[in-house]
């Protein structure tokens, strides 16, 4: 294929995205999807026309994140500045190891960090990763490193590690320590009061497994868990992890874009107080998966943490050296992933992504209020976007039961296409889970989404 061939490919794709099915996806039943993508691989050179035809049976298959009725998940249809931005990552298909390989991206990806730093008010550095659960990790790893310096050569042996976190936190945190090697039982989860860990019980908690012989690694605080939407009083955390030298990590992978809402801004206080904090600007502001960082307050600890890079003197042989990201981060291939935060900056400003923070919270507290005036639903739970709701129990009706209901009214809506949601279990019962991450979804939307929702459980 030649560049002739590959730019009328990308004015297809775009062409044919405008132009797709208004449902939000086409069913969901695996075999004949497989069978409508299909082939996927070949012995011969099919050339543009078969790339074309493959194209055309992603784009009828693949679901369509952007429109209201995808309330699933924490983003939706990227911002067009935001796929250019990918897009032009691939064109020069660079890696992120060297700066000598990307100069250019280096330097953005730098800016990147610094400015949403800035805007959390303080001056931290760090590195763009694959994903919030990625960043979750290096913040634990360079907690090892600060409590037990050398630990990146020594590892861990004689010492009983364990991190506290609430018991809502994302399960991160879980796949962090072990893969740490740490082990799942060093968890130590703080009990909450509507998702919130309470300082009493988080004091409480460290007197305790210090009592029995324990080195609390971290204390990892969440900033908008992913039921609830919870945020934790980071001010408060950052008060007793300071008072008994505990590193402290802020997962602020899904409530972080509230740091460009004037509005809002309040729910992240205490944020520059932090050892360290993940962000994902793939959720919410609408940069393209994935769009990840972690920052940290001493990039001293991350470059020790990340010291095994200093064997790849072959990847860093350039005369500025010195610049390259690769010495600090857990990847040596890495996308330029930068590039789709920056143009998308560049594009609305801090002043969109703050509308779109405050149109979301609109929506929630929409939804929220429309849900508490309808008998045939409960509001469970309101917290920044996420409003988690249950039907009405009916006479004599068993928790099971009602947990059937949610199950089957959600499944149904999923499955014509009616709309995407999750449910989870909160406080013991099963629940239907709303968020509003995009500006496609809108009072209307959510309107048409509730007495979708209330015909499903009614057939």
């Amino acid at each position: 294929m030649n560049t002739h061939d590959r730019d009328a490919l990308i004015q297809h794709i775009l062409l044919s995205e405008a132009e797709a099915q208004s449902r939000l996806h086409n069913g969901m039943n695996p075999q004949v999807i497989r069978q409508s993508l299909g082939p996927f691989t070949s012995e011969d050179a099919g050339g543009s026309e078969r790339v074309k035809a493959a194209i055309d049976a992603y784009l009828q298959s693949a679901v369509k994140t952007d429109l209201p009725e995808f309330m699933r998940a924490f983003w939706g249809g990227a911002e067009p500045a935001s796929i250019i931005g990918s897009l032009l990552a691939d064109i020069r298909n660079t890696t992120m190891h060297s700066f000598a390989v990307s100069p250019a991206a280096t330097i953005i990806e730098r800016e990147m960090i610094r400015g949403i730093a800035e805007r959390m008010g303080f001056n931290a550095n760090g590195i763009f990763t694959t994903g919030g659960s990625n960043g979750n990790e290096l913040g634990l790893l360079c907690a090892r490193e600060n409590l037990i310096p050398g630990s990146h050569r020594t590892g861990i042996q004689g010492h009983r590690l364990c991190v506290l976190t609430s018991d809502e936190s994302h399960y991160s945190v879980d796949s962090a320590v072990n893969r740490m090697g740490i082990g799942i039982d060093s968890i130590i989860r703080v009990p909450t009061n509507d998702g919130v860990m309470q300082s009493p019980h988080l004091i409480e908690a460290i007197q305790r497994v210090k009592g029995e012989g324990m080195e609390p690694l971290a204390i990892v605080s969440t900033a908008g868990s992913t039921v609830r939407g919870a945020f934790e009083d980071l001010n408060a955390i950052a008060d007793i992890a300071e008072e008994h030298g505990i590193w402290h990590h802020v997962d602020a992978a899904w409530g972080g874009p509230v740091i460009f809402s004037s509005r809002y801004r309040n729910m992240l206080d205490g944020i520059e107080r932090a050892d360290s904090v993940t962000f994902d600007a793939h959720k919410m502001l609408g940069a393209s998966m994935v769009c990840s960082m972690f920052l940290i307050r001493d990039e001293e600890i991350l470059e020790n943490s990340m010291a095994h890079t200093k064997k790849g003197d072959y990847l860093f042989d350039d005369p500025v050296s010195s610049q390259s990201l690769g010495r600090i981060s857990p990847q040596c291939g890495r996308r330029a992933d930068a590039l789709k935060l920056w143009l998308t900056w560049l594009d609305i400003g801090s002043e969109g992504f703050g509308l779109r923070v405050d149109h979301c919270m609109d929506v929630a507290e929409y939804i929220a209020n429309l849900a508490q005036s309808l008998d045939e639903v409960e509001l469970i739970s309101h917290q920044f976007t996420n409003v988690c709701i249950r039907f009405t129990p009916k006479e004599d009706e068993t928790p099971e039961e009602g947990d059937s209901r949610v199950r089957k009214a959600r499944n149904k809506l999923e499955q014509d296409g009616t709309a995407m949601v999750i449910d989870s279990v909160l406080d013991g019962r099963l629940v239907i889970r709303f968020a509003a991450a995009h500006p496609s979804i809108t009072k209307d939307s959510v309107e048409e989404f509730l007495s979708n929702l209330v015909n499903a459980d009614r057939t």
